[in-house]
This record gives C-alpha cells, structure tokens and sequence, in this order.
C-alpha cells in the first residue's frame, strides 16, 4: 500500500478516482493541494486530505474509500495521517466524524473528544463529533510513502 500527494498530480487523476464527482466539490484546490492518494494492487482505493488548520494543527478531511478493500483500510489511513502530520510537524490532528463505529475506532486510537473548533465554524455540523490527537514530534516517523 503506497500514499502519494496529489500536490503534483494532473487533477485528471483525481477526476478519474472520483468517478465525475470532483466536479461538484467545492474545495477542489485544497483538496488537490493537500489530498492523498492510497494505491492498493496497483489502484488508487482511497482518498483523503490534511488540510492545514489554526496554531500548526491539521484536518483530516474528504476521507473517501472504495469497495473491496480490507476492513483494515480505514485504520491503515488514519495511522499514515498521524505519520504524515507528524512529518509536518503538526501540532494536532482534527477529525470530524459522522459515523459511530469511526467514533470507537477514534477513541481506541486515543483521539479525544473535541468541541467545534473555531476554524470550523463556517461548517454546517450535521449530527458529527470533532475529535482531536495532540502530535507528539518527539517520537520516531515511519516511512509514510509505503504502509
């Protein structure tokens, strides 16, 4: 499984990976500036973006998965984006979460509850939870380009 910015990407590649839908997105820029691809048996299987927040924080956002990949797949992403902040040197990460069962995996992975933070707030919450992991940049990064 291989992560790679979209940052240099022909936003064609991301027009074939969302299907026709990358048209109606309306961040499409950030999305494409701050997006990642995730290659499983030689196809993109995933998206998702770290866009950069308030105070050196990021946002993990636009987390979008196909089927028929492992069950696996959601904690093998949100893993690389805590790798990949921390390659940042983020801060933080947010998350902003509609679904319980990524609710539980959040709070396994010790992200904690978090109220709507201010650089959300033009954000329309529709029955999620924000949740937030303060970043340690002390500890050791794994190589985030192969996972």
């Amino acid at each position: 499984m291989n992560v790679t910015s979209t940052l240099d990407m022909e936003e064609a590649v991301l027009r074939d990976f969302f299907e026709g839908k990358w048209d109606t997105f309306v961040d499409k820029e950030s999305l494409h500036a701050c997006g990642y691809l995730v290659d499983y048996q030689g196809q993109y299987q995933a998206f998702f973006a770290l866009a950069p927040v308030v105070d050196g924080g990021y946002w993990l956002k636009s987390l979008y998965i196909k089927e028929g990949v492992p069950t696996t797949f959601p904690l093998t992403i949100i893993e690389s984006s805590i790798t990949l902040a921390k390659e940042k040197r983020a801060s933080s990460l947010y998350v902003y979460s509609h679904q319980s069962a990524l609710d539980r995996l959040l709070s396994i992975l010790q992200f904690m509850p978090q109220e709507q933070p201010s650089f959300s707030k033009e954000i329309e919450a529709i029955g999620g939870n924000w949740w937030v992991m303060d970043i340690d940049n002390d500890l050791p990064t794994k190589d985030s380009t192969t996972i």
